[in-house]
């Protein structure tokens, strides 16, 4: 039975032991800044920030020392928090871990990369800046949104991007006129 299924266990402990490695320097990276909130966090809420004031002046941030969070504010009034977790930095290592560890040819394989951890950064903002509007607008909504609807749009992203991530490395490895061992 072991034969019959080597390669998905390789492709399992290779991505479990991926992402564990990933996630443990992650952690240790926002660790070493606390209890202040860490630089990805600020430049996620900085960017938010860019594209909320695009639609609305009144948007702005602050660093609050001492604390984690970062306050999204409107008109001085805090709107939401951007917490270590909203910056998309555990989305990118479930995703980096899958596509590391489903090997494809490396031209191949950066392209994805690059692409794919743009798509979940941009995703992210889209996502933070739906937040901002659902906090406002509709804040008994807000933990709906935040805990479910988001994420699954977010992760829905990632799995479109693994699917054609994975139809791409058959396609390479089918070539015309090759045969396929």
């Amino acid at each position: 039975m072991i034969r019959e299924y080597k390669e998905a266990i390789i492709f399992l402990v290779k991505y479990v032991a991926i992402y564990l490695a990933l996630n443990t320097a992650y952690s240790y990276y926002v660790s070493h800044y606390l209890p202040e909130a860490d630089p990805l966090t600020i430049i996620v809420t900085q960017h938010t920030e860019a594209l909320l004031s695009i639609l609305d002046p009144a948007v702005d941030y602050h660093i609050e020392p001492g604390s984690v969070n970062v306050p999204v504010t409107r008109a001085g009034d805090t709107v939401m928090m951007v917490y270590e977790g909203c910056n998309s930095v555990n989305v990118m290592i479930v995703f980096v871990a899958f596509i590391i560890s489903f090997k494809g040819p490396v031209g191949l394989f950066l392209r994805y990369l690059v692409v794919g951890l743009l798509a979940v950064y941009a995703i992210n903002l889209l996502r933070l800046m739906g937040l901002y509007a659902v906090a406002l607008y509709f804040a008994a909504s807000f933990y709906f949104f935040h805990k479910f609807f988001f994420t699954g749009v977010i992760y829905l992203v990632v799995f479109l991007i693994w699917y054609f991530w994975v139809a791409d490395i058959k396609r390479w490895k089918v070539q015309p006129g090759t045969t396929n061992a």
